[in-house]
């Protein structure tokens, strides 16, 4: 199969490194990306590079054999019009005694970009400055919600001042206002750990959604075009098959190149690439679909959602953790479907419910791999069976049970106390199955329970209403 060889135009190299820089061995300038010339203050071709910049690093001169000399190093450029600095990577282009500078913008905080009149549309699409805009803005949301969760710290301890202040003159009740305090303090610190892992699971989901959104366009484009070259590629196989038709006996030069490219081969497998590439995107359109159900950002109260669609998502998204990777066996999923009906809930917190047990269940059952021989793993294959019902047309089960190590009976009774782990340290923090717990008994008024015995696996079974009363 012969490569295709294709040469960039300035114009295009230009626009697909928006912010590169080419200069020669006089270290004139002689190239420079479209928005890095249009946000410079001055015309930048035909100037001298140290006219208009620094190196920063690394700590050299400008002087083209310097340069050359440390090729593979970091390069950062300042402006020394306007202190834009410019951070990359350089190409020595031997035949042509040129150096190209492919670099990128490079700024601690979105205002920096925004001063510069600088827009995500400016970066190419590979360039990780767009990244890092997305990374700063969720910074920029996580600070305002810490600060909020500041001050009702500060205020909570404003609180448990008073609380020992009045202790002191009171002595005689001092054991009750110390328990108090302790129940307080468990409190605060059950609180702020779960609003803490609550926002990571916001941050998640935001995270999802948008990594969906950005992948849907392209997708949709690609996708749908896919019919018009389809038709496009039919037309030109029936104009061959007729020309070859009507002109069997084609010139020498025509001959060769058929003999070469193998022109039946190119015309029964096409329409079958076609076909591969149509299911492929159809594919990451239902992945992407599947994604943004699963953080379902988008959708503010409780709402009527279809349960099997957020345990599919979920296990959408753990689905590298159910393949045989890793040293373990594959897990397989047994789901046994009821005829459920929407329930009214919060689909992301469901969601993270089902993310939490299924988790929990598949830690499990690597834990039982791990202390068992490989004779007794291959008797048994590991499984997780879902399991959805009706109860009286008023209230939701779902069953999700493993066949994994199980839980000693002291294990399970503090199972969805905060903080509880059985994990190695590091490995977990305790509050999934806490969290869990007030989302489906406080929040959806619902009811959830452990059921287990040791080397049995364990089973969670979930209650929630169909619908939930009026405040």
């Amino acid at each position: 199969m012969i490569s295709p060889q294709f040469n960039l135009s300035p114009q295009l190299f230009a626009k697909a490194f928006p912010f590169h820089i080419v200069f020669n061995r006089e270290r004139k300038i002689v190239q420079v990306g479209e928005v890095l010339q249009r946000i410079h203050p001055v015309p930048l071709v035909g100037s001298l590079i140290e006219q208009n910049f620094q190196i920063l690093r690394p700590d050299i001169q400008i002087d083209f054999i310097a340069i050359a000399k440390r090729i593979s190093s970091l390069f950062m450029f300042e402006s020394l019009h306007n202190k834009i600095i410019l951070k990359g990577q350089m190409m020595y282009v031997t035949e042509q005694e040129i150096m190209i500078f492919l670099c990128s913008v490079w700024g601690n905080n979105i205002q920096t970009l925004a001063n510069s009149n600088l827009k995500l549309k400016d970066f190419a699409i590979h360039d990780q400055s767009v990244d890092l805009i997305f990374l700063l803005q969720a910074k920029n949301t996580a600070l305002e919600d810490i600060q909020k969760l500041t001050d009702e710290l500060t205020q909570r301890q404003a609180q448990l001042e008073n609380a020992l202040i009045i202790q002191e003159y009171l002595a005689k009740t001092a054991e009750t206002q110390a328990q108090r305090l302790e129940n307080t303090l468990k409190e605060l610190q059950q609180t702020q750990s779960q609003v803490i892992q609550i926002e990571k699971m916001s941050s998640l989901g935001q995270l999802v959604a948008g990594v969906a959104h950005e992948i849907n366009n392209p997708v949709n484009f690609i996708y749908g075009n896919l019919k018009y070259i389809n038709e496009y590629t039919q037309y030109l196989l029936s104009l061959i098959q007729i020309y070859q038709q009507f002109y069997p006996q084609p010139y020498p030069q025509i001959e060769a190149l058929l003999k070469k490219g193998d022109l039946d081969f190119i015309i029964e497998d096409l329409p079958k690439t076609l076909s591969s590439l149509e299911v492929g995107a159809k594919r990451i359109r239902e992945i992407v679909l599947n994604l943004r159900n699963f953080s379902r950002l988008d959708q503010a109260g409780m709402k009527p959602i279809d349960i099997h669609e957020g345990i599919d998502n979920t296990l959408l998204i753990l689905q590298h953790r159910l393949e045989n990777k890793s040293g373990y066996q594959p897990i397989e999923i047994i789901k046994i479907y009821g005829d459920l009906p929407l329930v009214e809930c919060y689909g992301g917190q469901i969601n993270q419910v089902f993310m939490n047990i299924l988790s929990n269940a598949i830690d499990a059952i690597h834990y039982e791999e791990k202390v068992c021989s490989k004779q007794e793993i291959a008797k048994q294959s590991s499984s997780i069976t879902i399991q959805t019902q009706v109860d009286n047309q008023q209230r939701a089960i779902i069953s999700i049970k493993d066949n994994g190590s199980g839980m000693a009976e002291n294990v399970k009774q503090r199972i969805f106390d905060p903080f509880f782990t059985t994990k190695p340290v590091g490995q977990g923090t305790g509050l999934g199955l806490s969290i869990s717990y007030q989302i489906i008994v406080d929040k959806h008024s619902g009811k959830i329970e452990c059921i287990s015995e040791l080397g049995k696996g364990t089973e969670f079974w979930i209650e929630i209403p169909l619908r939930q009363k009026a405040a």
